[in-house]
């Protein structure tokens, strides 16, 4: 009985290691999702070989095993590769809060309170669905914006808010799915940045996820400016057409990056929200302030400073 029961394990366990490894061979979109949580997917086989191992002993357990732990391994290393490491003497010259909003039940005055509390420069609000109902959310406090000027014309899913004066405010659609960025500048101690903030389609919609990070990379090869991009990008770093994104854009990522989704995983769960960065900015630090996610929403507060030549 109990070599029947290993031998369906095996078969499941290899299925399933199987499909993890197809995005290896082949860039096809439905593989995106398990691309995604292949880290998550490899500890799971990883103890269920290793419970399995208590039971009956074979050498396709061991075969097993090596697999799982070199899927675990390599979405470790790749989640370190654009990382950037923080200046010890580096002093912190802006900060950013980017809220996620997940439960469009979501009280304002408990927005209000976490940004009020979080006492950041920049704001960033994103949601799956429209912010056009929130877009008076804190303007006396931040009142430089950009977007969700016209909801009748976009969907309002970002918006980019800001305590400082911002100059050359621009907002597009990124596809016809109606993803969207909001970008403008602004001065960090004399150094002018340009800050953007967007929210982009599910990596599983199809090829939209690889066509809106395409026209971002449009939009930033036109930027002369460093650049501090924030936002939902709906996927961690790992997959294949952010690690290009990142590449081709020379951008850097804070590492380690608090997980995002699924909110019912908390810790255990990917990164889809990140902070983005080009020298001479860096991130000193990203850390999410809802811990315990039951607030309807998802903030992360990252500390940003000019690095001195």
């Amino acid at each position: 009985m109990r070599h029947n029961v290993f031998r369906v394990v095996c078969i499941i366990v290899s299925l399933l290691l199987l499909l993890v490894s197809v995005q290896y061979v082949s860039d096809l979109w439905p593989t995106a999702i398990v691309g995604a949580l292949q880290m998550q997917i490899g500890v799971v086989c990883l103890a269920i070989i290793l419970l399995s191992a208590f039971f009956v002993r074979h050498w396709y357990s061991l075969l097993l095993g090596t697999a799982c732990v070199v899927l675990i391994a390599h979405p470790i290393l790749a989640l370190r590769e654009f990382a950037q490491a923080p200046e010890p003497s580096a002093v912190p010259a802006l900060r950013l809060l980017s809220i996620k909003i997940v439960d469009e039940k979501v009280d304002d005055a408990a927005l209000g309170q976490a940004i009020d509390e979080a006492n950041a420069d920049i704001l960033v609000v994103t949601s799956a669905s429209s912010l056009a109902s929130r877009r008076d959310l804190a303007r006396q406090s931040y009142p430089f914006r950009v977007g969700c000027d016209d909801p009748a014309s976009s969907r309002c899913t970002v918006m980019l808010l800001s305590r400082r004066p911002l100059a050359d405010p621009r907002f597009q659609q990124l596809s016809p799915i109606g993803s969207e960025l909001a970008a403008a500048s602004l001065s960090i101690d004399g150094t002018r940045v340009r800050v953007f903030a967007t929210r982009l389609s599910k990596m599983w919609f199809d090829t939209f996820h690889n066509f809106e990070l395409f026209t971002i990379t449009r939009t930033l090869r036109e930027t002369r400016e460093p650049v501090l991009l924030a936002g939902d990008f709906s996927a961690p770093v790992i997959v294949s057409d952010m690690r290009w994104f990142l590449g081709n854009n020379r951008l850097s990522n804070a590492y380690p990056e608090p997980a995002t989704w699924p909110v019912s995983f908390g810790p255990l769960g990917i990164s889809n929200d990140h902070v983005f960065f080009k020298a001479p900015i860096a991130v000193l630090s990203l850390k999410r302030t809802d811990e315990r996610a039951q607030s309807g929403y998802i903030s992360l507060l990252s500390d940003v400073a000019i690095k001195m030549e």
